[in-house]
């Protein structure tokens, strides 16, 4: 499984994870294989203005992502993903892109409901 985490810099595992995965510099890539991280890539994230929430939304599902943990989004990108079949988790407490990969890998965190969704 190929997870997205949005992140702050020039990615990798010692990185700061972004809050906002529009506005993020990069996304950090994690080959996740049996509970474990393994390969780690970096795609670019383009200026938010090239197709807004939605262009994070093209380019993962271009690129085999199959899931992205967020710390929130709005519904519009939430259905993108969705209708993409790209799995949207949640996790907004953990600032580390390796921590969170972990977590993913692990498979503790929980799919991201409307309730987190946010409203802007």
């Amino acid at each position: 499984m190929k997870v997205a985490i949005p992140t702050l810099g020039k990615g990798g595992l010692d990185c700061e994870r972004s809050g906002h995965f529009g506005h993020c510099d990069c996304f950090t890539v994690v080959d996740v294989e049996e509970g474990k991280v393994g390969a780690v890539s970096v795609i670019d994230n383009p200026p938010h203005e090239e197709g807004g929430c939605m262009r994070p939304v093209a380019l993962l599902a271009q690129n085999g992502i199959d899931a992205i943990v967020a710390a929130g989004m709005g519904m519009r990108p939430m259905m993108g993903f969705a209708q993409a079949g790209i799995t949207v988790y949640f996790e907004n407490q953990t600032p580390g892109v390796g921590d969170v990969a972990q977590m993913a890998a692990a498979g503790t965190l929980p799919v991201m409901g409307e309730e987190h969704a946010c409203h802007h």
